[in-house]
């Protein structure tokens, strides 16, 4: 007990001391990334939003991290806020709890990029710049500050891919933006918006990328909070309807071709500051990928760009059935198109597998608080039974 006591009092002392000083703010020229697609042709993205937990993390979330790992290998994973809880109070715990998943990718050696949710550096000492001195100790991490927009948007940046043939040869880009936490900019409230300031810049980012490739670059764009166009691109009724959710007095559902899941009602910024239409004029946005609404897996598109939601992994928070990461692919030869499916708890785990099945039962919301130790005793036992079975 005294060494275990002793190694978590090191832990914490090493990871403060080893993220004591912010280190340089790089710029998405100056963040030392090199992505490039494979042999067969292929770029293979892992989207992992909400972990949303603290130190220590829930072994279950774990699981899932490493079960989806294990299964589908990808070239890069990108984090898409709400990464650690608004309960991690103090520099130390948060950087435990950052640990906690960086860790995991460190090990498999897999490149790493990240955004901020609302929750990461809400209720806490460690800010989004103590925060991001902690990712950048881990090899694996090729995420950066990008433009200086303050601290309340930090991390706004781009990441190139290239050919496999060609290093010089962009084929494809990703824009990770800092979509805010909350809303301060006007009396409407709600969540943040994405500011004028990060729109600017994106337009003249995505034009510099123009002139230097002699094309535009198709694109995924990659940040927490979705935006408010996402009223537009579902289906409107004036009364319930199946499926539906509720939103101002008006019933929501997904439209005919729409893929996924509908599970909540959405929650984007009360107002906006142009930019998806900033994305529909620069044209080189094919989609855009959220987090935020955990039991959301929709994909619709609007205006020609797709808005597609990715329900969260972690168990701390609430979740549903649908727990689990995106797979995202490109094609080199295809590089204005991409394919894209939610792999879900139960489809990295038999339900007909008895450890995994009660530890999804004890740990999810989708089940009664009151049924939670039941389930706990029968993934004990289950547990107990496999490691005896032969």
């Amino acid at each position: 007990m005294l060494k275990k006591t002793l190694s978590i009092i090191m832990s914490i002392v090493l990871i403060c001391s080893c993220a004591a000083v912010f280190a340089y703010a790089k710029t998405s020229e100056e963040a030392d990334t090199h992505l490039q697609f494979g042999k067969d042709g292929k770029f293979r993205i892992m989207q992992i939003s909400d972990m949303q937990d603290f130190f220590p993390m829930k072994s279950i979330t774990k699981n899932v991290i490493k079960k989806a790992l294990d299964t589908y290998p990808v070239d890069l994973i990108v984090l898409t806020g709400d990464n650690i809880s608004s309960t991690s109070l103090i520099k130390p715990y948060a950087a435990l709890a950052i640990n906690e998943f960086m860790s995991i990718y460190e090990k498999y050696g897999i490149p790493v990029v990240m955004v901020y949710g609302n929750h990461d550096d809400e209720r806490t000492t460690a800010d989004k710049a103590f925060q991001l001195s902690v990712y950048e100790k881990y090899k694996c991490f090729i995420g950066c500050a990008g433009e200086d927009f303050g601290e309340s948007n930090l991390g706004t940046y781009y990441v190139p891919i290239y050919s496999s043939a060609d290093k010089n040869k962009m084929v494809n880009n990703i824009w990770m933006i800092d979509s805010g936490t909350y809303n301060e900019e006007n009396d409407l409230g709600g969540y943040a918006c994405v500011t004028k300031k990060q729109i600017e810049w994106y337009k003249a980012a995505s034009e510099k990328l123009e002139k230097e490739n002699g094309k535009k670059i198709p694109s995924l764009m990659f940040q927490h909070i979705v935006v408010p166009e996402i009223w537009d691109a579902l289906d409107e009724h004036d009364e319930k309807v199946d499926g539906c959710v509720e939103h101002d007095g008006k019933y929501y559902t997904l439209p005919e071709g729409a893929k996924g899941v509908l599970g909540e009602t959405p929650c984007p910024p009360n107002y906006s500051n142009g930019q998806f239409d900033a994305a529909l004029e620069r044209g080189d946005v094919m989609a855009m990928f959220f987090g935020h609404d955990h039991v959301n897996t929709y994909e619709v598109s609007y205006k020609g760009i797709d808005l597609c939601n990715t329900p969260g992994v972690g168990f701390n928070s609430y979740n549903s059935i649908d727990e689990g990461v995106r797979l995202i692919t490109l094609d080199e030869l295809k590089p204005d198109t991409y394919e894209t499916e939610v792999v879900t708890y139960f489809d990295l785990f038999d339900k007909d597998d008895e450890v995994a099945y009660n530890q999804f039962m004890s740990e999810s919301r989708t089940v009664d608080d009151s049924e939670h130790f039941g389930y706990f005793i029968k993934y004990i036992f289950a547990a107990i039974k496999a490691m005896f079975t032969f």
